[in-house]
Parts: C-alpha cells; structure tokens; sequence
C-alpha cells in the first residue's frame, strides 16, 4: 500500500521523502518511518517508476513519478473493485463483529455508504453535486451529533 501512495502522491507534484511523510500521516493517520520511506524510494527509483529532481534547496531531494511509474499506477488503479471489496470486508468485521452494532444499523450505514460511492466520481467534476453531497453529510452529522448529545446527558 505504501508503495501505491507514494506514486499517487508523486504523481500529483515532485515531493521529498519528509514532505511525502507528512502528506502520508495526513490521508492516514499513520507517519511511515523514514526506515520505510527512504528504502521504498530508492528501489522505485532503481526500477525506474521514479526520478530525482532539481529543487530550489539542494539539502531536499524531490522526487517526481516517471512515464513507466504513471503505466504501474494505472494498471494498480485496474485493482480498485478489489480494494473496495476488502475496505468493505474489513468495514463489516468492524461494525458487526467487533463493535456489535444491531444489523439494522448495519444496513442503514452499508446503504448510505453505497450511494455516496455512486456519487464519488461525479464530485471530481460537478461543484454543484459535490456541494449537495456535503450538504447532505454535514445535516447527517449533525443529526447523529444530537442523538449523540441526548445519549451525553442521560
């Protein structure tokens, strides 16, 4: 996972090891270890998926993604129906077994979740669905925050 993040990110602008980091923990929530970054970085740039650039610091070594690395990470993104089948596996074992939440909830939650990811691709391109669908989200957070707020002061 750690390699296909690190070509998405270097995909979008040349990036240093530190700064992948940080953009790293802030979609995850999890700081890969220099020990992890740096040794990634140099076998994608062995195989020729990534190049060093020139920077305006010479103490930060960019790195930008390379035609072969932008072919890798397309045939990756052919995988997306299986990435989405396991987040949905892993989402069910949480919800249902782990936290135990009645299959009613389950349901409900699994419904909502479905109809935002026919949403998803439209978002990238239409401001106006993308401002519906936050809309919405944001009233349906607030609607849970109240049943949260009753459940506080009981």
């Amino acid at each position: 996972m750690l390699r296909n993040i690190t070509l998405n990110l270097l995909k979008r602008e040349p990036t240093s090891g530190v700064e992948l980091m940080d953009e790293i923990e802030y979609y995850t929530d999890w700081r890969p270890s220099p020990g992890s970054v740096y040794p990634l970085l140099a076998k994608l740039e062995t195989n020729g998926l990534i190049k060093p650039i020139e920077s305006g610091d010479p103490s930060l070594k960019r790195y930008t993604i390379t035609h072969r690395g932008e072919i890798t990470l397309e045939e990756q993104l052919k995988l997306k129906p299986n990435i989405r089948f396991r987040f949905n596996s892993i989402s069910k074992i949480y919800w249902k077994l782990v936290e135990g939440i009645p299959e009613d909830v389950f349901k409900a939650y699994s419904e909502l979740s479905k109809e935002i990811e026919k949403i998803i691709p439209t978002i990238k391109t239409d401001s106006n669905i993308s401002m519906k669908l936050q809309i919405a989200l944001k009233n349906t957070t607030e609607t849970i925050k109240t049943i949260s707020s009753e459940l506080e002061n009981q």
